[in-house]
């Protein structure tokens, strides 16, 4: 039996997972540990821990590291809290493989482990881009530290490929946000508008923002101030929810706690994955600047306003609106949103990412992966290539 250790430190990489768990639970020939650290362990975040005990999935183990402080300093400090008590988890628990999701900057800690313990890596949303954050950095980073890849579409495959990644480790599966949107709980709107205080007779937006950290020209405040400046422009139910911790994710907080203060304004750390994509489909538009805008709101032929440089780089639906951030041009894009032309024109809308079936796949591939020393020493195929 093989036995795969996820690691999740965001409510987002914990959705994103769900589908792939269920599918190795249901699967006698293999079995998973799941460890739980970073934002689901913090109260200002969520505490989004209490959503995977929702799920029922059991918890292996716990890694708490975040100083709860958002200075370069602090993230630094955090990450090297978070190296020597996932060293611990490394000596404790034995698996064949680790799975990991996307770009955080808390997987650097769980890569030099698994390197370190000479662990293969599974990584999942490999081969894409988000030019204006660091995360662009990150993510190339585990994908030269990965022995298996697990990409959303064939254009991203490619993209590892131009990583000098060898066809035999790369897998367009499809992204698994398909798989949690079809085996999705349904929730009846009276109940979901009722848990969140939603009235009936005003359209509703979603707005999650998240800092933007390589961007120099304009400062979080200002950005923020003007997205706020356009909403305030329409009579709108906005629900705002926490951004991940990052440099800058302090002073979001700060607005967003400010803003709530306004009539039709509702500030959610966390609304977890089910409320979320049950209530996406009720949505007008939803704004902001996370990657679940680009990946799960067009299979809903939603329209998502993708404000300034955080997701430059993505392949991208006809639905997703790009601004900068300036009023005028987040107003413009709301215009769009709101008309019934492009709403139309969305209905059309071929989704990209995937049919459902990504877990099946993974669980299947997974199963078949034998581990040699083929498949656990990478850079072989790079050198093997320049010397040609």
């Amino acid at each position: 039996m093989k036995k795969i250790a996820f690691f999740t430190t965001t409510r987002a990489e914990f959705g994103i997972l769900t589908s792939l768990i269920k599918g190795i639970i249901h699967d006698p020939e293999l079995d998973y540990l799941l460890f739980v650290g970073g934002m689901h362990l913090a109260q200002e975040y969520g505490s989004t821990i209490s959503e995977i005990r929702d799920h029922k999935f059991k918890i292996s183990g716990t890694f708490d590291y975040l100083l709860n402080n958002d200075a370069p300093e602090s993230l630094v400090k955090s990450m090297g809290i978070a190296l020597w008590q996932l060293s611990d988890i490394f000596s404790k628990f034995d698996f064949d493989f680790i799975c990991v999701v996307g770009d955080r900057f808390e997987l650097l800690s769980i890569i030099m482990n698994a390197i370190l313990f000479n662990k293969p890596l599974i990584h999942i949303h490999g081969g894409e881009s988000t030019r204006g954050a660091i995360d662009e950095q990150i993510r190339h980073m585990v994908t030269k530290a990965s022995h298996l890849h697990f990409v959303s579409c064939a254009e991203y495959a490619e993209n590892l490929r131009k990583l000098a990644e060898p066809d035999f480790r790369i897998f367009n599966t499809g992204a698994l946000a398909v798989d949690n949107i079809k085996s999705l709980p349904e929730l009846s709107k009276s109940k979901l508008f009722k848990d969140l205080n939603l009235k009936t007779n005003l359209p509703i937006v979603i707005m999650t923002y998240h800092p933007v950290t390589l961007e120099l020209s304009l400062s979080t405040k200002e950005q923020m101030e003007n997205i706020f400046r356009a909403l305030d422009a329409y009579q709108l139910q906005v629900i705002i929810t926490s951004p991940n911790i990052d440099t800058g994710s302090e002073t979001i907080i700060k607005l967003i706690k400010k803003e709530a203060m306004k009539e039709n304004r509702y500030y959610y750390k966390s609304l977890g994955m089910v409320k979320y994509l049950n209530l996406v489909p009720y949505c007008s538009f939803v704004i902001g600047n996370s990657s679940s805008g680009i990946l799960e709101v067009p299979f809903f032929k939603i329209p998502t306003i993708n404000i300034g440089d955080r997701q430059a780089g993505r392949i991208k639906h006809k639905s997703i609106l790009d601004t900068d951030y300036r009023y005028e041009s987040i107003k413009a894009a709301i215009d769009k949103a709101l008309s019934s032309k492009f709403l139309k024109e969305l209905n059309q809308m071929h989704y990209k990412f995937g049919e459902g079936d990504a877990a099946d796949k993974m669980v299947k591939i997974i199963k078949s992966i034998t581990i040699d020393q083929k498949f656990l020493r990478k850079n072989s195929e790079l050198l093997e290539n320049c010397y040609e």
